[in-house]
This record gives C-alpha cells, sequence and structure tokens, in this order.
C-alpha cells in the first residue's frame, strides 16, 4: 500500500492572514511567511499597472505559485475562481526516493484521488441546495463544512456545481523561479537598456519569469521559443527566422523584438494591461473580446468576456505578470540572500563576408560553449559548418577581444571569406496534400529552385512518402516587411530610424532590376543572381546599415 502525499485544505479565500497551510508550515515558503520584509521601494512605472480588484486574489495566488509551492506541490482550485484552494498535494517526500517515471505515475493517481474527492463535496453541497435543504455547517462533514465556509456568502444558486465543473491541478514553480532570478542576472541590464530606448517600462523586462524562466533554450509545443517564447508568425514580424538563423533563441536580438511587439500591442491598446494580455492572447483577439463585451479594459473580459479561446492562461496572464515582476522586486523576502549571475558582458563586431562559424569562434578566441552563448541564434548547419555566418552580420565576442578579432579577420585567407552563402540541400518528406508550391514557402525558397533541385518538369501532384531536395540558404522569412541587412543583433543605435532603400531607375545594359519580395534579404537576392551583396551594395550606393523594404526595386548585376 502506497503512502498518501501530505494533504492539505484551504479553510477560506486568500485574504492578508496567514492560510492554514501558512498556519501549520506544511508548504514551502512558510517560515519566510513569517518574515516581514520592509516595503520595496514602489517605481514610478508603478502607475501603469493597476491591480483592479478583480486581479487581486488572481495575483496572490500567482504569487504563491512562483514563490510558495514547490514543483512537487498539487493545488487543486477552481478555475475561474483563484481565491479558492481545495487541496494542496505534496509529493516532495516521494520526489526523494522515487523515479521520475514513479513519481509521475503517483502523483497522477494521487491527482484523480483528489480531484474526485473533491468533485463529490461540492456535488454533494450542491444537491443540499437544489433540494432545498437547510444547511447547517456544525452538523456537516469536515470536507464540506471547510468548503461550504469558503463561499460565505456568494448568492449563486449553482456556485458548488460550476466549482465542481471548473475543477484543475496547478503545480508549484518555486525551484523553477529561484533558478530564473540566478540567472536573469546575465541578461536585465541589457534588456531594460534595450526597453528604455523605446520609452517602454523597464518593468516589462520582468516578462520571461512568466514566459520562459529565463530559460534561454525554452522551447513550447506550440513552437514558441526563447526567452520571450515568440511563436513563428509573430517572431516573422520582428525578427529573422529562417534557415540560418532564429533570432528567437538570441535574449537581446529577441529583446528588441519584444520591446516593439509589446509598444505595438500598446499602441493598439490603449494601457498595458491590455496591451500584456494581448502578448499572450494577440492583439486582434483582444480587440474582438472589447468589442464583444462593449468593453474598455481587462477587467471588462475577464467578467463579462465568455469566449472559448479566451481561456484560463489568456485570463490570467497579466495577473501572473505582476506576481512575478513583485517578487523579483522583492527577492530577498522569498529566497533570501539569492546569489544573482553577473551581466553579461561582450564585444561586438560586424563581418563582411560569409564566414565559416568555428572560423570567428576561433577568431574571437573562444570556446565552444562561450561563442554558443554569445550568439545562440545560428541554427545547426551553421554551427556544425554546412552553411556560414552571413556577411553584414554582427557577432558577439568575449568583451575586450573587439581588437584582436579585427586585427586577425584583416589577415583570413580568401578560402575562409566568401562572397555568397554555401548551397546544400535537406531532404523533406512529402506529406499527403502538401503541393510544391507549399513546400517552396515554407523553406522560404522558389518553385523553380525545387523543380531544378529535383529534376523535375512541371510542379503536379506529389506523392505522399517521396522525398524532395531543398535547397538550403539564408532568408527564407515569409512574413517579414522589413529585413534589417546588416544586423542580427541590436547595435547601440538600434532604435535609430533605418535608411529605406528608394526604388531603382530605369533599366541599364549593366544591370537587370529586381522588386523586393516580403522575406527577402540582399543574401538572396544575391544567391538568386549568382552575385554578391558587397556588388549589390556597391550598384545601389547602399550602405551597412541600409534596410531593404518590401516593393522596392533594387539593381542587380548582369552575370
Amino acid at each position: 500500500m502506497t503512502k498518501k502525499p501530505l494533504i492539505l485544505i484551504l479553510l477560506t479565500a486568500f485574504s492578508g492572514a496567514p492560510s492554514a497551510d501558512e498556519l501549520h508550515g506544511d508548504v514551502p515558503g512558510a517560515a519566510a511567511a513569517a518574515i516581514v520584509a520592509p516595503m520595496a521601494e514602489v517605481r514610478q512605472d508603478d502607475q501603469a499597472f493597476p491591480t483592479p480588484d478583480i486581479i487581486k486574489p488572481r495575483v496572490r495566488f500567482w504569487k504563491k505559485v512562483f514563490a510558495e509551492w514547490s514543483e512537487h506541490n498539487s493545488v487543486l482550485h477552481p478555475k475561474d475562481d483563484l481565491s479558492k484552494v481545495f487541496r494542496v498535494l505534496d509529493f516532495r517526500a516521494d520526489a526523494a526516493v522515487l523515479a521520475p517515471n514513479a513519481l509521475a505515475a503517483k502523483k497522477k493517481r494521487d491527482e484523480t484521488e483528489a480531484r474526485a474527492e473533491v468533485d463529490a463535496t461540492l456535488r454533494a453541497l450542491q444537491a443540499k441546495l437544489d433540494n432545498g435543504e437547510p444547511i447547517n455547517p456544525d452538523l456537516l462533514p469536515p470536507d464540506e463544512a471547510k468548503i461550504y465556509a469558503a463561499y460565505g456568502s456568494d448568492p449563486d444558486p449553482k456556485r458548488f456545481e460550476k466549482a465542481a465543473d471548473d475543477l484543475r491541478f496547478q503545480r508549484g514553480l518555486r525551484e523553477r523561479t529561484g533558478t530564473a532570478l540566478s540567472v536573469s542576472g546575465r541578461y536585465l541590464p541589457e534588456m531594460e537598456r534595450i526597453f528604455a530606448s523605446y520609452g517602454l517600462p523597464t518593468r516589462l523586462t520582468r516578462l520571461p519569469l512568466v514566459e520562459s524562466s529565463f530559460n534561454v533554450e525554452a522551447y513550447s509545443k506550440a513552437a514558441a521559443a526563447g526567452l520571450w517564447q515568440f511563436i513563428p508568425s509573430s517572431a516573422r514580424l520582428y525578427m529573422r527566422l529562417n534557415n540560418v538563423v532564429d533570432d528567437r533563441r538570441d535574449p537581446w536580438t529577441s529583446t528588441d523584438a519584444a520591446a516593439r511587439h509589446l509598444r505595438d500591442d500598446y499602441n493598439a491598446l490603449g494601457n498595458w494591461p491590455l496591451a500584456l494580455t494581448a502578448y499572450n492572447h494577440g492583439r486582434g483577439g483582444i480587440a474582438k473580446g472589447l468589442k464583444a463585451v462593449g468593453g474598455t479594459s481587462l477587467s471588462d473580459l475577464i467578467e463579462r468576456y465568455d469566449a472559448k479561446s479566451f481561456g484560463f492562461a489568456s485570463s490570467n496572464f497579466y495577473a501572473e505578470f505582476i506576481a512575478a515582476s513583485e517578487i523579483e522586486r522583492d527577492y530577498r523576502s522569498h529566497y533570501g540572500e539569492l546569489q544573482r549571475e553577473p551581466q553579461l558582458h561582450f564585444d561586438t563586431v560586424q563581418i563582411r563576408d560569409y564566414v565559416p562559424y568555428d572560423t570567428l569562434r576561433k577568431l574571437a578566441g573562444a570556446d565552444d560553449e562561450e561563442f554558443r552563448r554569445l550568439n545562440p541564434a545560428y541554427r545547426p548547419p551553421v554551427v556544425e559548418g554546412k552553411l556560414r555566418v552571413p556577411a553584414g552580420d554582427w557577432i558577439r565576442v568575449p568583451a575586450g577581444t573587439r581588437q584582436r578579432f579585427e586585427q586577425a579577420y584583416a589577415t583570413l585567407a580568401p578560402n575562409q571569406r566568401h562572397d555568397a552563402q554555401a548551397r546544400i540541400t535537406e531532404v523533406h518528406i512529402v506529406k499527403r496534400g502538401e503541393s510544391l508550391g507549399r513546400i517552396a514557402k515554407r523553406y522560404g525558397v522558389s518553385t523553380r529552385e525545387l523543380l531544378a533541385a529535383n529534376d523535375m518538369s512541371s510542379s503536379g501532384k506529389l506523392k505522399a512518402g517521396s522525398r524532395l531536395q531543398v535547397p538550403i540558404r539564408d532568408g527564407g522569412s515569409p512574413a517579414l516587411d522589413d529585413v534589417q541587412v546588416a544586423s542580427s543583433a541590436p547595435t547601440p543605435a538600434a532604435a535609430a530610424k533605418p535608411t529605406r532603400v528608394k526604388a531603382a531607375a530605369s533599366i541599364r545594359g549593366d544591370h537587370r532590376t529586381h522588386r523586393v519580395r516580403t522575406g527577402q534579404t540582399l543574401g538572396t537576392i544575391a544567391m538568386r543572381y549568382s552575385t554578391s551583396i558587397r556588388k549589390i551594395r556597391e550598384l545601389n550606393g547602399l550602405g551597412e546599415s541600409d534596410v531593404l523594404r518590401a516593393g522596392a526595386t533594387i539593381k542587380v548585376p548582369r552575370s
């Protein structure tokens, strides 16, 4: 017979007083809760992040999730009422002796049992209400009495049934948050500088505590990646995401993108509670919800918007941000003298040619781990040497090594400096219903290139399971509007207004013209016409920091 986990039952709703679990000291953080920390200094930007009454119970709940409840605590609560917690299951002792698979099985089994018990209690209370039975709390079984008391004078005649239909478990995040607070020291100073350069509240830089726990390698089931958890469609609006680079993986580049994303959300919606919720739910979704309820605030959405798409995650996202940022500000009262990691310092240098990744690493005098940590956006084909780091990219090198790097770069042999990207292919296995055009769009190549790579004369119906050779190159970001030619990482002038490429004049005998399509870079254009980036720049009078604009016409040398 297996030992049951410690089960804690909350007697009342969250309030300023200690809860039952704190009084008994069975939940992580109970001892810390008894220590009265001095009031943290209130920052000027706090007024931009209000906490209306409907949000406050949610904030209290999420502060417990982030700072008190362990990853081995399972918290049972009604999804739409975070002021109430029915059970806190404690698996910390089990975690110390059970293998991961056995622990996961035990958690699932005990959670199922606890849910069934609470469900039965709630429905028993609801049956008494439905039958018009007078309810005397003193005569109820202990579990029923505790839950009945938690609802106090709630007038909803179906309150217990709704709670039973709404049960969910939440795992604690204390350990993960502690690690995140420590790691965040590497990035926060530069993140704050970037947000300040856009005139944005620096408190927003604490959002990765919610999104990724400051894990650079974070990747979700929805294909969201990096500190800021950009999904591909959003990423392509603000940064490079192609076969060579995934800027979502870069803490600094993605921070610049997140600042612009949040700025756009704020400009569209008018306040930070809505803008932050839009970061999770989508700008259009928030606008749609406000229109549906005739509202203007996040409170209006939480109270009245009953769309399936606006679920638990979206309605709690702002409260999670407030909770996490308050914990970070006052982390000592939750974690003691936590060791914050020092800021990562580095120099940035721009390369003028297509150069192998490992060549640049050696020039920087960095080992594999350090160079990867400073330049995490490059995809495996680049790191493995199959593709080259694109010309015009800014790379990071250890602090104080810029001059040495530039001197060494100037002496590179010709076979280490190239005018174009390497050409490689990738195998794509055709799925049922896929067309050549769809596959081409996915990889950022043209249908004509796919046909040529596979010796095909037409783009007719493809057979499921067949293998296609796909040419891989830099570029291929189909949703980008403006592609920064010279920057893969924010530079000190990252917020400066870019120079646009103006439309070219009439066709001449020594060149042809090319109309820039969405997602194209100088590298992809140069590859298409078998020329070099340097020649295109010279022909069009482009500087290193000039930006391509979709729809512009540029000159391309005739081969």
